[in-house]
């Protein structure tokens, strides 16, 4: 599905006996309900001509879905121009991520403006392209602004985006649309220099808290089931099924545990593309495979407050860090990670990499190793390091790390594979996760 085509599928035309507005869908965690978010102006309708409502006058419509929606109850915030409209449940709403305002970035919105009234017409919609200049987090504000401009000599900003408020300011990334806020006025009322306003989706999750209702959180980021399935099945004779039995005790844990965990690091280490690619299946059969092999292991998981797999070797401990990245060699991931994150690498740290779009011929650099590639970075990277006082050929100054890919422990179990009893199986896997683990080739 392209981002184009999601826009619309997330987008609804709402009424309220005499206002008329945008607004959005999402899914959270339950098969109980679902919501669209708003604007509250579209409902109560603004300031100068207020109006008196009941539930059963809000109408809600999915052109996408080809149906009016159910209204079962609405929630306002307490300060802001925002609502949440509880619905009944809607199958097949997109899967969506919020993100926090990005200042000087290209966002995209799907509404119903007025201007759209012929017959053939009103029902299409239309997405706006804009690109966002300033976040003002004091008061939660977004300011944006369309690109091309979208008045003209026959209609002011005003006039042309009136309907266009409640829609969702969505993020575009290379993959996804990330929900960033919704738009709810223009900046100055006649549409003066084309400055648009909306409130960050932070807020929404204020009025989710203050009714005790499910949070802005995707169903693929609050459970390992689905992707336990998927995470063993490269794997021949009955390790699939010695793995998936081992992988139980993770299920204790979930997706956003790790979400909330890294988010000072935009929600796994070292990262920033991470964030649209959080509902990436290999994202996280990636951590239900490390998880389950830590397990087998340790006999133990990491807390969900403090996040952390350590694991002690005979001269020393080290910390098990993951690293997903769109690189397809291991060294390159490397240097990557020399240059751009040197203060979060630490002495005796194990990074596994999780590759998205590749199977690398090298899956594993011990530590001289890594300090033969980090002779190949380049002399501009290099110098970039110098000036923060850090010299990579200075041996002093180089952290002691190591590098593993993630399939290096399905490449390790392949020897077992004609093993048919299930226990002899798991004493072997556990042989060799530690030997994996211990001695990085």
């Amino acid at each position: 599905m392209s981002n184009k085509a999601r826009y619309r599928e997330l987008a609804v035309r709402i009424k309220c006996i005499e206002f008329e507005g945008s607004g959005c869908m999402f899914q959270p965690f339950t098969t109980e309900f679902s919501y669209v978010i708003t604007a509250k102006h579209c409902l109560e309708g603004t300031d100068e001509t207020p109006q008196p409502f009941e539930k059963k006058d809000i109408e809600i419509f999915s052109h996408n879905f080809g149906t009016q929606i159910t209204v079962l109850d609405y929630y306002f915030h307490s300060e802001y121009d925002l609502a949440v409209i509880k619905v009944e449940y809607i199958d097949g709403i997109p899967g969506t991520l919020i993100t926090i305002p990005k200042d000087n970035e290209e966002v995209g919105l799907f509404g119903f403006p007025n201007l759209l009234s012929a017959e053939d017409t009103a029902n299409l919609g239309q997405f706006l392209e804009c690109k966002t200049y300033f976040n003002y987090p004091e008061k939660h504000l977004i300011e944006f602004r369309p690109i091309p401009e979208v008045s003209n000599l026959m209609n002011g900003v005003n006039k042309t985006l009136r309907g266009f408020s409640g829609s969702g300011i969505f993020f575009k990334s290379n993959n996804n649309i990330l929900l960033m806020g919704i738009f709810t006025q223009l900046k100055e009322e006649e549409g003066a220099y084309n400055a648009l306003l909306g409130y960050d989706i932070s807020s929404i999750n204020d009025i989710l808290l203050d009714n005790q209702l499910p949070l802005l959180i995707p169903e693929e980021l609050l459970n390992f089931e689905s992707y336990i399935e998927t995470a063993f099945e490269s794997n021949e004779g009955y390790i699939n099924s010695v793995l998936k039995r081992n992988s139980k005790p993770i299920l204790d844990l979930a997706p956003n545990d790790i979400v909330k965990f890294h988010n000072e690091k935009l929600y796994v280490p070292y990262n920033s593309f991470i964030e649209e690619e959080l509902l990436n299946p290999k994202l996280w059969e990636g951590w239900a495979s490390l998880l389950t092999y830590y397990y087998m292991e340790m006999s133990t998981l990491p807390n969900k407050v403090d996040f952390k797999l350590i694991r002690n070797r005979v001269e020393y401990a080290h910390n098990i860090k993951m690293f997903f990245t769109r690189n397809k060699r291991v060294s390159a991931c490397i240097m990557d990670l020399f240059v751009h994150n040197y203060d979060d690498l630490k002495s005796n740290d194990l990074i596994v990499i999780n590759t998205r779009d590749s199977n690398p011929g090298t899956k594993s650099y011990n530590k001289e190793k890594t300090k033969r590639i980090l002779r190949n970075i380049d002399r501009a990277d290099k110098e970039r390091l110098i000036e923060k006082g850090i010299d990579i050929d200075d041996p002093e100054k180089l952290t002691d790390v190591e590098f593993i890919h993630i399939d290096l422990f399905q490449e390790a179990f392949s020897k077992h594979d004609e093993i048919s009893s299930s226990s002899e199986l798991e004493k072997k896997l556990k042989e060799s996760i530690k030997e994996v683990f211990n001695h990085v080739p």
